[in-house]
């Protein structure tokens, strides 16, 4: 029921004036290969705005406007804003597979295949929380057929799941 209420909640808030300041992430693993797929929603004028501050560029997502060279910039914000830990080890950068913008928000893709089996998985989410105290990020992770959904924030950023 909470994997079906959280995107549910997300498209509510979806519109280019957003009241809230929420992200969603998703997460499905494969547990007997290793595979991770990851997408990543952001309002894009948000997320242009943090990318353009912390690493003085130019991003003009909002304009519809391909990042080019920029997804540097991107990607060096994910790999500092959105931190897997599988089985204790750090995943030191995901492997950015694209973007793709979608009704004022930016989508990112990323993958990664681990070379042991998935035991845990920790997430640190603190996308756009340098940016807004009220961020709200939310995360479903899928393992085979079930889905669960977490809602982590400013004050709580990391979440461990047993898989």
């Amino acid at each position: 029921m909470t994997g079906l209420i959280i995107p549910v909640i997300f498209c509510l808030y979806s519109g280019l004036l957003h009241p809230v300041h929420v992200s969603l992430s998703t997460i499905d693993i494969k547990p007997e290969t290793g595979e991770i797929a990851i997408s990543i929603k952001l309002f894009a004028d948000d997320f242009e705005s943090i990318v353009n501050q912390k690493y003085n560029t130019k991003l003009k997502l909002m304009e519809g406007l391909d990042p080019g060279q920029d997804i540097y910039f991107i990607n060096r914000y994910i790999d500092s804003s959105f931190v897997l830990t599988i089985n204790g080890k750090k995943i030191e950068g995901l492997d950015y597979m694209r973007n793709q913008m979608n009704e004022g928000a930016i989508w990112l893709f990323y993958r990664h295949e681990s070379d042991t089996r998935i035991g845990n998985i920790t997430i640190i989410n603190s996308l756009m929380c340098d940016l807004y105290q009220d961020q709200t990020n939310l995360v479903i992770i899928a393992v085979k057929d079930e889905q669960n959904g977490y809602r982590l924030n400013n004050k709580d950023r990391e979440l461990t799941v047993k898989i």
